[in-house]
C-alpha cells in the first residue's frame, strides 16, 4: 500500500513539474519579454525570480520540509556554488534556497523544451562532451559569465551518493575558482538521498536539510587540491551538523 501511495506521489510531483516548466514557463517568460521591451534589467529579476520561487515551491508543493541554516551573501558578490551531491532534487533545492545558479550542462538538455528556456535564462553554458575544443570554448565562456556575476553550480564529487556519504572530489575538479580567483561558496545538502535516491524514480516524503556556509577565497590556498581539500571538509562537516540535526528531530517525534 504505501509503494501506491509513493507512486501517486510520485507521479503527482511529475505532472506538476511538467505543467509548471512547459506551461507556467511559457506565460512566465512572455510576460518577461513583455517587460523587457521597457525594461530588461526587470525583466530578468523578473523571471529569475520566478525560477527562485519554482525551486521553493516544488517542495512546499510536495509538503517536504525544507531547514535551512545558514545566510546568503550579499547581493553583488561573484562566487561558485560547491555542494555535495545526493539527488537530482538538488538542484532546485539550491536554485530555491541558495541562489539562482546556472550549470554547466550536456548540450542535450538545450534540445527540451521548458527547460532549455530557464537555463538560457540563468545564463547556463552547455558542453558537448567528446569535443575538446568546444568543451574549451565553453569553459572560456562560464569563466567570462562568473566575471559578470553569474553564479554557477559544481557538483565536485562527479555523481550522486547513493547513502548521503561525501564521495572524493575529482581531481581538478576546482581549477576554474582557483585559477581565476573566484570565491567558493561551500553548501551541504543532508536527506535529499532519502527523498529520492540514487537510481530511483519514487519519491519519498521526508525533509531535507541544508547549510549555507562562509564565502571561501581561492587567494588563501597555495594550490588547487589545498583549496579542493578545505572546501570538502568544510561541506563534510557540514553534512555532519545537519544529520545530527535530522536525529535530534527523529528522537523528538
Amino acid at each position: 500500500m504505501r509503494k501506491i501511495g509513493s507512486f501517486f506521489y510520485t507521479l503527482y510531483f511529475l505532472i506538476g513539474a511538467v505543467i509548471y516548466i512547459v506551461f507556467y514557463g511559457a506565460i512566465v517568460l512572455l510576460i518577461g519579454f513583455l517587460i523587457g521591451l521597457f525594461n530588461k534589467n526587470l525583466s530578468r529579476r523578473f523571471v529569475v525570480g520566478q525560477i527562485e520561487t519554482f525551486g521553493r515551491m516544488a517542495f512546499k508543493l510536495l509538503g517536504i520540509r525544507v531547514h535551512v541554516y545558514g545566510e546568503k551573501p550579499e547581493i553583488g558578490e561573484n562566487y561558485l556554488v560547491v555542494s555535495n551531491h545526493q539527488s537530482a532534487l538538488d538542484i532546485p533545492l539550491i536554485i530555491g534556497y541558495v541562489a539562482p545558479v546556472a550549470f554547466i550542462a550536456k548540450k542535450e538538455l538545450g534540445k527540451v523544451p521548458g527547460i532549455n528556456w530557464f537555463l538560457k535564462y540563468l545564463g547556463s553554458v552547455l558542453i558537448e562532451r567528446g569535443n575538446i575544443r568546444k568543451t574549451a570554448m565553453a569553459l572560456k565562456e562560464v569563466v567570462k559569465k562568473l566575471n559578470e556575476g553569474v553564479h554557477f553550480i559544481l557538483f565536485p564529487e562527479g555523481t550522486r551518493s547513493p547513502d548521503g556519504s561525501i564521495l572524493p572530489f575529482k581531481n581538478r575538479s576546482l581549477e576554474i575558482s582557483y585559477k581565476y580567483k573566484v570565491k567558493i561558496l561551500p553548501v551541504s545538502i543532508w536527506g535529499a538521498h532519502e527523498v529520492l535516491p540514487k537510481k530511483s524514480l519514487i519519491i519519498r516524503k521526508k525533509p531535507i536539510y541544508i547549510k549555507i556556509h562562509e564565502l571561501v577565497d581561492p587567494n588563501q590556498f597555495d594550490s588547487e587540491e589545498e583549496l579542493r581539500d578545505y572546501v570538502r571538509k568544510v561541506i563534510i562537516e557540514g553534512v555532519k551538523f545537519l544529520e545530527g540535526r535530522n536525529l535530534n528531530e527523529k528522537s523528538n517525534s
